[in-house]
């Protein structure tokens, strides 16, 4: 028989273990813990190569079409507009494959 605090137990060790399998990669963009603002992320990402995108965002894209990586379910804040925007299209140059723009969507 399960008494009430064995069932609180039970509830923190399902909690403490469920936690890290449902968190989603999103989770652990790093620039998401202190928002960026579109202007930022356009000059901190603009000049940089494949491999410096991928260091900054700390994974792959969710989505690649041609040049152009689709980064989803980030927090990409908007002043003006004081909204939230949740998609980062980063668009390489064909010519060097450098970033040369950096667009934000809401989702």
């Amino acid at each position: 028989m399960i008494t009430r605090p064995h069932l609180w137990l039970w509830l923190a060790i399902l909690l403490a273990f469920s936690a890290p399998i449902g968190r989603s990669q999103d989770a652990d963009f790093q620039a998401g813990a202190s928002p960026y603002t579109p202007q930022q992320l356009q000059e901190l990402l603009a000049g940089q190569n494949k491999q410096g995108v991928l260091n900054f965002f700390g994974r792959m894209p969710n989505h690649i079409r041609g040049v152009d990586w689709f980064y989803e379910h980030l927090m990409i804040y908007i002043p003006d507009q004081d909204q939230y925007y949740t998609v980062a299209v980063v668009c390489f140059s064909q010519a060097d494959g450098r970033v040369w723009q950096v667009v934000c969507y809401p989702n």
